[in-house]
């Protein structure tokens, strides 16, 4: 059994390098075969002003000294409004959501997902560091067999659970900020997941 889980998760690998294509086109991006992302003239400045990078970077700051807690939040929020979601976990299939709050696979899926966006952050001026690290995680997530459409998710659930803990700090400015962020990585990691 192992051998065909390696042989299928290498077969869509190979799919995934080779057969990338555009989930929607965006007037925003130039999609082409040699690179489905970002192209030198069309870049993270399409998507995310310098202005919004601050704000972000800012806002960051006071999310991280409790990113487990957001989350966990956000993925909370997101089983509740979105029940279908929590099925696609295996660990999380039938649980209650008293039972998840504390869940250690939940804490670490959490930290994972926070990771990532402070890995985003730290390239948010590397256009192309940004898009590989990007490509390769959606790419990881055909492996995982998530759909396509549930990357749209988080990002919503992210601003919601991100609102409470930057408080004074929060505007429109700065929900419209985290949006087109999240704009930006559900895109590449759509694309990547194509094919």
């Amino acid at each position: 059994m192992g051998s065909d889980y390696s042989k299928n998760r290498k077969l869509k690998q190979r799919k995934v390098s080779s057969k990338v294509q555009p989930s929607e086109p965006s007037h925003s991006v130039v999609i082409s075969e040699a690179s489905y992302g970002l192209s030198e003239s069309n870049n993270v400045a399409n998507y995310i002003t310098d202005k919004q990078k601050e704000l972000v970077l800012e806002t960051w700051k006071i999310v991280q000294c409790n990113m487990t807690r957001v989350g966990v939040v956000m993925f909370m929020n997101l089983f509740e409004t979105h029940p279908d979601v929590q099925d696609v976990f295996m660990p999380f299939r039938g649980l209650a959501a008293e039972d998840m709050k504390q869940n250690s696979r939940l804490i670490s899926h959490a930290l994972r997902v926070m990771g990532t966006v402070e890995k985003c952050l730290a390239r948010i001026n590397e256009p192309r560091r940004l898009e590989d690290m990007l490509k390769n995680l959606g790419a990881r997530h055909v492996m995982y067999n998530a759909k396509v459409d549930y990357i749209d998710l988080i990002g919503p659930q992210f601003i919601l659970a991100i609102k409470p803990e930057v408080g004074d700090h929060w505007s429109l400015e700065v929900e419209e900020a985290w949006s087109d962020l999240f704009k930006l990585i559900t895109h590449i990691m759509k694309a990547a997941m194509a094919f």
